[in-house]
């Protein structure tokens, strides 16, 4: 699969198939360790892929991603306490705003053909 969807088809493999059996996968193996380690560790998901978007290419990639992940909790707890008129807790915002999100960075990914 990483040489190609011509070479991989070439050589046997069920392009697509392979394609959605990874995709599931990775949403399923990610599902499992949110559902292990809480919904606000699933903020340490998205921050990692974030961070290189906001700062460029190059350079370490730690104090960054804490930087969004902070930010990304500090925004999920404002939004869950004051944008609605019941209170959410910070949880609940990370996971319904982050798992679209986690998803459609996957799919993407997959498509370019290569790594978060």
């Amino acid at each position: 699969m990483q040489l190609g969807d011509d070479t991989a088809a070439a050589l046997g493999v069920r392009v697509e198939r392979t394609r959605i059996t990874v995709i599931v996968a990775a949403v399923g193996l990610i599902a499992f360790a949110t559902a292990g380690a809480g919904q606000i560790a699933f903020v340490a998901f998205l921050s990692g892929p974030i961070a290189p978007r906001v700062t460029g290419p190059g350079g370490s990639l730690l104090v960054p991603a804490g930087l969004v992940g902070a930010l990304l909790v500090l925004v999920a707890d404002f939004t869950g306490q004051y944008a609605f008129d019941t209170r959410y807790p910070v949880g609940v915002v990370t996971g319904v705003l982050g798992a679209p999100y986690l998803v459609y960075l996957i799919i993407r990914t997959n498509r370019a053909g290569g790594s978060l």
